[in-house]
């Protein structure tokens, strides 16, 4: 896919990790709709991008209910007169309590339960257009860890977006559907990872993800980077 010609939406586009997303695709030329549902961090990643892009919108979401992201893909068709060809899906990860921390289970539930939702209805939503439109589009699931210091969550995140990508990649190929993941790996004996390297990491998360759109061929797979 030629990302230049390309419509992208950006979710959590406030995110230290779906800023260096959209402004990445804005560079390479892409059509660039942000959406968050915390408007502040969202103006603020608008305001960055609209000083050198004029291809970039912005449209703030109540949630990542199904009524909310068929709203915001409807305002989408109606400002730019068609549909998304790229969703990227970003998710940023939370510290998780340890296995035998004195946190109550529902923190960690509440978490997994809570990006599980995100991700599963954009990414049914994004299929449904694209079918619906006759469109050979591209979802990408991405997380990352905005805290380079605690990394825990990370793993946990990483399975549920590899486990979406393979089967979604499954259901949708005959659709002309491709789906893929990128995800950092982190050991489990890193405590902590340092500050400039974290930084590199999350570069080559966005350097993948553009990879996997751009090449046709991609799908049903996730690109691991190493901390």
């Amino acid at each position: 896919m030629d990302i230049k010609h390309s419509v992208v939406l950006i979710t959590s586009a406030g995110s230290v990790l779906g800023r260096a997303c959209s402004s990445h695709f804005a560079h390479l030329g892409a059509t660039v709709v942000l959406c968050d549902e915390d408007l502040s961090s969202l103006n603020e990643t608008y305001q960055q991008i609209s000083a050198f892009s004029n291809k970039v919108y912005e449209i703030n979401v109540c949630s990542a209910n199904t009524t909310s992201v068929n709203l915001l893909f409807d305002q989408i068709e109606s400002r730019l007169g068609t549909t998304p060809d790229v969703v990227v899906n970003c998710w940023t990860c939370s510290t998780l309590p340890s296995l035998m921390a004195p946190e109550p289970m529902n923190t960690y539930i509440d978490h997994l339960s809570s990006a599980a939702r995100c991700l599963y209805t954009y990414g049914q939503v994004s299929a449904e257009r694209f079918r619906s439109k006759k469109k050979k589009g591209v979802i990408v699931n991405v997380i990352s860890h905005d805290n380079h210091v605690n990394l825990t969550g990370v793993e946990s995140m990483a399975a549920l977006v590899s486990g979406f990508t393979y089967s979604w990649a499954k259901e949708l190929t005959p659709f002309n559907i491709r789906v893929g993941g990128v995800i950092p790996s982190v050991s489990h004996s890193s405590e902590n990872v340092e500050e400039s390297h974290w930084a590199e990491v999350q570069d080559e998360l966005v350097r993948n993800t553009a990879y996997i759109v751009t090449n046709d061929y991609f799908s049903g797979r996730v690109v691991t980077t190493e901390v």
